[in-house]
């Protein structure tokens, strides 16, 4: 797996462990251990996850449509 994908895959499961409610600590100490990154940086990057998110599950940003009026 090279770099790009092995990142993707993180984030990925980072953002899955968060979503089924796992405390932040846990996510943090399973994800390091895992991938040998160290918390701090794991914690950084998901405080940037809004940059990233939507190419990590290659989706298309929703782009809200305002009518005056």
């Amino acid at each position: 797996m090279n770099n790009k994908a092995q990142l993707y895959a993180r984030r990925r499961e980072m953002y899955h462990l968060h979503v089924q409610k796992l405390n932040m600590a846990e996510i943090l100490d399973k994800l390091s251990a895992k991938y040998n990154i160290s918390k701090p940086a794991l914690w950084q990057d998901w405080q940037k996850r809004t940059k990233w998110v939507y190419d990590v599950f290659d989706l298309e940003p929703s782009r809200a449509q305002y009518r005056n009026g």
